[in-house]
């Protein structure tokens, strides 16, 4: 091989390398959104939605200035000791009632776990909302750098009518057929403990039959001040490239909040990836096979 061509073929290697470091900063960029970036937004008077996925109180205590209080809570039914994301006919209303629409982009954020936000982010989707991101570090990042407010947005209504987006819905079957299938890699986002056996927040033991184990824990960094941000994308790869991209996933929890930050990030990282709804909790009560 001459000289040249290896010259070549090194351009070219270093210059797909940089477009796939360019992608993950883009994808980074589209569906995270730093304090910074926010706080510009905001202060340009830009047209958006935001949205705080914590609870009425503590949004009362006080949130981000234009921000919408729209708890997670709000979307979940609860039946036979599970939980369940709000069918169409009862989520419609309540989108309209917070003015979701597609014509604006949509900002979510929660403490700073970012569970609930990504709940928030993976139902919206669910129901046909594609131009969402989630706030970086949550309140907590947020209120170290700039003012909150106690003064509560009202949100303006929207006419928008869901649209069911089944790809990111995993079903009891879907989870059933995912345990046994080579097609398939199932992601328990509970705490170890609950993973191996040593505990439960059911009276069954252990996990769904060749799960394997991914805590929320392994996707942020601490920083001095002892706020929780997102590793850097470059991080982030690194933990995704130890699995399978060319099975679809699906990620479970207990009860649907830290599953869907696995199944944010993962979709994030360029994933087939869907969230079980009823999760654990559903799996359990149905007495299904489970393995520790």
């Amino acid at each position: 091989m001459s000289k040249y061509r290896i010259t070549i073929l090194s351009f070219i290697f270093l210059f797909f390398s940089g477009l796939d470091s360019v992608y993950a900063n883009e994808r980074q960029h589209e569906w995270v959104i730093e304090g910074s970036e926010l706080q510009q937004k905001i202060t340009e008077n830009q047209a958006m939605i935001i949205f705080d996925a914590r609870s009425q109180e503590q949004y009362l205590q006080g949130h981000i200035n234009t921000a919408i209080s729209f708890p997670t809570a709000l979307t979940y039914v609860e039946i036979n000791n599970a939980y369940y994301v709000k069918n169409i006919n009862k989520i419609a209303p309540l989108l309209q009632q917070k003015g979701v629409t597609t014509s604006q982009k949509i900002i979510i954020y929660d403490q700073g776990d970012l569970k609930n936000a990504a709940r928030l982010f993976w139902v919206l989707e669910l129901y046909g909302i594609k131009n969402i991101a989630i706030l970086n570090g949550g309140i907590n990042a947020w209120s170290e750098q700039y003012p909150l407010t106690k003064k509560p947005t009202i949100p303006q209504p929207s006419q928008y009518f869901p649209v069911l987006n089944s790809s990111v819905y995993a079903s009891t079957t879907v989870a059933k057929v995912a345990a046994y299938s080579e097609l398939y890699q199932l992601y328990d986002s509970r705490t170890l403990a609950e993973f191996i056996g040593d505990r439960s927040a059911t009276e069954k033991f252990g996990h769904i039959p060749t799960a394997k184990n991914i805590q929320n824990s392994v996707f942020f960094n601490t920083t001095i001040t002892g706020t929780n941000l997102l590793k850097t994308p470059k991080q982030l790869d690194a933990i995704f490239a130890t699995l399978d991209k060319n099975r679809k996933s699906v990620t479970y929890c207990n009860k649907g909040l830290a599953s869907t930050l696995t199944y944010f990030l993962m979709k994030q990282a360029g994933f087939k990836v869907s969230h079980y709804d009823g999760s654990w909790l559903e799996w359990s009560e149905k007495g299904l096979p489970i393995e520790k």
